[in-house]
């Protein structure tokens, strides 16, 4: 159904109002025009019997010419009548007020007798008659009375009616659309376009209590709803501008704000702050205590933040354990160093939290408008950029932003690149360390070490990428590289001189993450004997989800893949690993064979040889270097040796040769 405006409503109300007071008017007037005709009638009707009983009374005793004037006093006295004519029994006129031609009259006029004027229409041209009887002697004489009804004079009574009636209804009907306009404008157009604007614009409260109900029920409905729209619209900002669970700035309102803060500090030419704050080693938090005891932990610093920032200051909570506050206004470097150092107090000291005391560290990032950036993107990268240089010079410290770090930082994006492109590109290489028999001086086994050709900077070591790619978790798809090519290796020599010759490779602490690191062993692994395969592990590898990493341990001893601790000796508690871990090897690290002249670090590798030797150990000794190493080591009845005394790590074909030759 189409709609209408109130207005057009309220318009066409007042033309069927009209229309309906046109019926009324037509019907009062057909009233009207019968009670004129009627009153008329019985008026006309008087005053012919009158007038018949006149002439029959009088004809007889006066002449006819002293009753014309009678006559001519009854048309002139009484409007209705139009005319009068009088014939006689030969139809001749004996009497015309007016001398006109009376056939004209009786031509153009049916007449009727007096008797059915009681239902005459006196509104058109009517004639009515009557006979007198006289007597000329005795021979009787009939006069033939014609009365011409003056329809005229009727009508224009009517007409006076009409224009009577018009004016008073069309004054009616002005006075009452007035009226209904007034009320209608008052009680419905002016609440409704005030509700209209009201729901349109949502700007100003309408007033309470109108006075058309309906209307009051919408504007009740509109109120109730938009205080309810109100509401979910906080809502709605909160939770596009705040951290759901600390209550602080999230990083869309961070922008927002420094965009501001930039654009008010080149008004004013100032400068200010943004310290960049990452929790040290919060993932242990939540790996061991759960996420839950994480939001806890959480909401601390929150309201630690808070509490010992100003209040114009801008506390934001950008994600996980990361924390942004900006110090508008500050000018000297000083300033931020005393509240950077407050705040690296404050948050080192023991907390409680379910009545167990905690202590947890913070690394912050330090940058300064304009000098560190001069948009919001620039300002927050060199703020984390210098966030985690302070991670890499032992956490809980703070740094500014310098081009020094910013240089490192540009050198890691560089080697992440070249680890991608090495990656897709197979520029990646196993080179080959020979271990050595110290007994027979044979080539007994092999460590594969990774190497990264690069086109443009050619060889790059492990130790100028492994740490970066740990990272980023290249080291994932670097890891399962290095097993599908050590085992591809292993395959080839199957049907060669070194078909017997063991390959070592070793597993990042960060592989472990893989949680297809289990499957990928026993995929790659299932078509070559799995005991010409080592897994060399540090001890970095327990550091973190002891039990879980365990388990994986052992679940790839099972498989047949023996298992050697790397750097034995430079960890703190090597000795509890070799108590739970199945261990085939312990590899002495590079450090003490360097000083195995000494009387403390021959004796410390004397004892390390002689725990293997309780536990059934082998022993391979790393970095040999000296004729005078190697002679002491075998003193001590160390097995094996690996370093540049017999061989740098070479290529497969290398290797061959020198297997071959030795």
């Amino acid at each position: 159904m189409r709609s209408v405006s109130i207005k057009s409503f309220v318009i066409m109300t007042m033309l069927f109002i009209i229309f309906l007071e046109s019926i009324v008017f037509y019907n009062f007037l057909k009233h009207s025009k019968a009670t004129i005709n009627t009153l008329l009638i019985q008026n006309v009707q008087s005053d012919i019997l009158h007038l018949e009983h006149y002439m029959q009374k009088n004809i007889q005793q006066k002449a006819l010419n002293e009753i014309v004037a009678h006559i001519d006093n009854f048309i002139a006295l009484n409007p209705v009548i139009d005319d009068i004519d009088i014939f006689d029994n030969d139809n001749n006129l004996i009497y015309d007020p007016d001398a006109r031609n009376s056939i004209s009259h009786q031509m153009t006029t049916q007449c009727l007798p007096v008797a059915q004027i009681a239902n005459a229409n006196l509104f058109k041209p009517s004639c009515y008659t009557f006979v007198t009887k006289t007597y000329n002697g005795l021979d009787p004489i009939y006069m033939h009375t014609y009365l011409y009804i003056n329809n005229n004079y009727a009508q224009g009574l009517l007409h006076k009616e009409i224009q009577k009636y018009i004016v008073m209804f069309l004054i009616a009907t002005v006075l009452f659309s007035l009226l209904l306009w007034s009320l209608f404008r008052y009680y419905v157009i002016h609440p409704l376009e005030t509700l209209r604007r009201y729901a349109y614009y949502n700007d100003e409260q309408p007033p309470e209590n109108f006075f058309i109900q309906e209307i009051e029920s919408i504007r009740y409905s509109l109120a109730i709803t938009f205080e309810r729209l109100n509401k979910e619209q906080k809502k709605l900002y909160n939770l596009s501008t705040k951290d759901p669970l600390s209550g602080l700035h999230n990083r869309l309102s961070l922008i927002e704000k420094l965009n501001w803060l930039i654009s008010r500090s080149k008004r004013e030419k100032s400068n200010f702050a943004i310290i960049y704050l990452d929790l040290d080693n919060f993932k242990n938090i939540n790996d061991s205590k759960g996420h839950e005891f994480g939001d806890k932990v959480l909401l601390y610093i929150s309201e630690v933040l808070l509490n010992i920032t100003r209040q114009n200051d801008i506390i934001s909570r950008i994600g996980g354990d990361e924390f942004v506050i900006v110090l508008p206004e500050y000018e000297d470097e000083n300033k931020i160093i005393e509240v950077a150092q407050r705040l690296k107090d404050i948050l080192s000291k023991p907390f409680q939290i379910a009545h167990e005391e905690y202590e947890i560290t913070a690394s912050m990032g330090i940058a300064i408008y304009p000098k560190d950036g001069e948009n919001v993107k620039s300002l927050l990268k060199n703020a984390d950029i210098a966030m985690y240089k302070s991670k890499e010079l032992g956490k809980n410290n703070y740094q500014f932003f310098t081009e020094e770090i910013n240089q490192v930082v540009q050198e890691r994006i560089k080697m992440q690149k070249i680890i991608k492109d090495a990656l897709q590109n197979n520029h990646f290489k196993l080179y080959y360390q020979p271990k050595v028999a110290i007994a027979t001086n044979e080539i007994v086994g092999c460590e594969a070490l990774i190497r990264l050709i690069d086109p443009e900077q050619g060889i790059i070591p492990p130790d100028k990428f492994i740490s970066i790619a740990e990272e980023s978790n290249l080291v994932l798809q670097i890891g399962e590289w290095v097993i599908k090519e050590a085992v591809s290796q292993i395959k080839q020599w199957e049907n060669t001189p070194l078909k017997n010759m063991k390959v070592s490779i070793n597993i990042s602490g960060v592989q472990f993450k893989d949680n297809e690191l289990l499957h990928k062993f026993d995929t790659f692994t299932h078509n070559i004997d799995r005991a010409k395969l080592d897994v060399e592990l540090t001890e970095s590898v327990f550091i973190e989800n002891f039990d879980t990493r365990l388990d994986i341990i052992k679940s790839i001893k099972a498989m047949g893949i023996s298992l050697s601790l790397d750097d034995f000796g430079t960890g703190y508690s090597s000795l509890a690993y070799l108590k739970n871990i199945p261990f085939d090897t312990l590899k002495i690290d590079k450090s003490f064979i360097d000083k195995i002249e000494t009387k403390d670090d021959l004796t410390f590798v004397n004892m390390i040889i002689g725990i293997a030797d309780d536990l059934k150990l082998d022993v391979v000794a790393e970095g040999v270097e000296t004729q005078e190493q190697l002679a002491l080591l075998k003193e001590l009845r160390c097995e094996q040796y690996q370093g540049y005394l017999c061989s740098k790590p070479v290529c497969a074909e290398e290797f061959e040769e020198l297997f071959n030759k030795n």
